[in-house]
């Protein structure tokens, strides 16, 4: 049998994820394994016919299709995201229809499950047969155990293939939008009161999304600046060298850094403009935010206020709401508004709102708690950075102890001992005794405190305005 791997590494063969299908390739000898280096070639395979030509016959060949990517802020590398689009593009569908398909990532396990969502969401879109995956950490590798797990993974796919074992599809069709957002008039633009707004976009001047950017810069009266993506100076994705590790110093030396540092760090709020393709928003987007990992594992938007304006079916893509939303570490998603409502004018007042909102945000200094995704996602870095990462990434390092992220429990001295002779007292079968019954009233206690002596709720209480 012959299993075509889609590398997504932009290190070609020096892709840590490519060790793992290495593996694969040396404990199933009786099975062929061809690989393309699809992120690496992207340049060549979108503009030359003869490489493109190359991978379809790699892939019409195969009886099983592996992708193999590593997880790059949350998704796969630009450059495999713009291989996806170009399969759409070019109507390319017939090529994986019936075949059997799977993943292989390597991460820090952090929002890897995304990835894998979105593979398998595509490959049945390409009307494939979702065979399983699989996620490493990026060493993992060296132990026996992972080892272990990896090659029964291995003859789980290959047997789904061998066998045509029946499969469930998973993921719906994304249903096309036909309807249009014809922008109307705005009560009245929101003061700024100071605070820089910054709106980033991929959009064409007629598209839906460009209607929405449009409207969106007239949602305020301060200072706005507006920025196409294609303007910014990126002239590639981010290569996986980890050469920024040390110091935030990309190793590219076009206008990204630079733009970062003058328009992204300063703004107090930023519009994230783009449209749903392929089950994410664009490659350039990706790029845009792969290419953000200059700054390492350090939160990147810490602060500010978001607004998300998205053209296309984002209720049929569940999983990159969740991706989206937690996208921006640190910052305070004030909303997502997308063109999915058939009232036009529903869409320009919750624009109006979004903006007016984010600059009550801004000015209070305040955002929401966090959820799960982000405190776990945190946990998960903050673990990741303090061990195996520490010796390459010292700029994160750094960052990460200076700024107090280093939060781990054991830290915690006075709380650790307080809390083993509190829980030595409650051992007490006589003590247990006596608090049982009153659990519920020594869980609320404390609270009593903070209504009575809060500053917060002595000036809010002052405050008669609605």
């Amino acid at each position: 049998m012959q299993v075509c791997v889609l590398n997504g590494s932009p290190k070609g063969e020096k892709s840590i994820t490519l060790q793992y299908v290495r593996f694969l390739e040396l404990a199933y000898p009786a099975h062929t394994f061809v690989t393309c280096h699809i992120s690496k070639k992207i340049a060549v395979i979108e503009k030359n016919r003869e490489e493109w030509d190359f991978v379809c016959n790699v892939i019409r060949d195969a009886d099983l299709v592996l992708w193999a990517t590593p997880v790059y802020v949350q998704h796969v590398p630009s450059q495999y995201k713009r291989f996806i689009e170009l399969l759409f593009e070019r109507d390319a569908g017939a090529l994986f229809a019936g075949k059997y398909a799977a993943s292989i990532s390597t991460s820090v396990h952090f929002f890897d499950q995304k990835v894998h969502e979105y593979l398998q969401g595509i490959s049945e879109d390409l009307g494939m047969n979702w065979a399983g995956s699989f996620s490493a950490g990026m060493n993992d590798l060296m132990e026996e155990k992972s080892q272990l797990q990896l090659a029964a993974f291995g003859d789980d796919i290959l047997s789904a293939s061998c066998k045509r074992r029946p499969v469930l599809q998973v993921y719906p069709p994304v249903p096309r939008m036909t309807r249009s957002y014809v922008p109307g008039s705005l009560t009245g633009p929101v003061d700024t009161e100071g605070k820089r707004v910054l709106i980033l976009h991929d959009a064409s001047e007629d598209s839906s999304l460009g209607k929405m950017v449009r409207q969106m810069e007239g949602a305020f009266s301060g200072e706005v600046t507006t920025c196409n993506l294609d303007k910014i100076g990126m002239k590639g994705g981010c290569l996986g060298c980890v050469q920024c590790a040390f110091e935030n110093q990309c190793m590219y030396t076009d206008g990204f850094s630079s733009f970062w540092k003058e328009q992204v760090e300063p703004a107090d709020i930023i519009v994230f403009a783009g449209t749903i393709r392929d089950r994410y928003i664009s490659a350039r987007w990706k790029e845009f935010f792969d290419r953000s990992f200059f700054l390492g594992h350090i939160p990147r938007y810490t602060g500010k206020q978001v607004i998300l304006l998205l053209e296309g079916p984002l209720a049929q893509v569940p999983g990159l709401r969740e991706n989206l939303s937690s996208q921006f570490s640190g910052s305070n998603l004030v909303e997502i508004v997308t063109d999915e409502p058939e009232d036009s004018g529903l869409i320009d007042a919750l624009i109006g709102s979004a903006a007016e909102r984010a600059v009550q945000y801004a000015v209070a200094g305040v955002s929401r708690p966090p959820m799960f995704p982000s405190v776990a996602g945190r946990i998960v870095l903050r673990d990741a950075v303090w061990g195996d990462l520490r010796p390459i990434f010292r700029a994160d390092h750094r960052y990460f102890k200076s700024h107090g992220l280093y939060d781990f429990p054991q830290y915690q001295y006075r709380k650790r001992i307080s809390r083993f002779f509190f829980s030595l007292f409650t051992s007490l079968p006589p003590v247990q005794k006596r608090m049982k019954p009153a659990m519920k009233d020594h869980m609320i206690q404390g609270f009593a405190r903070v209504f009575s002596e809060s500053r917060v709720l002595k000036r809010l209480s002052g405050n008669k305005a609605v």
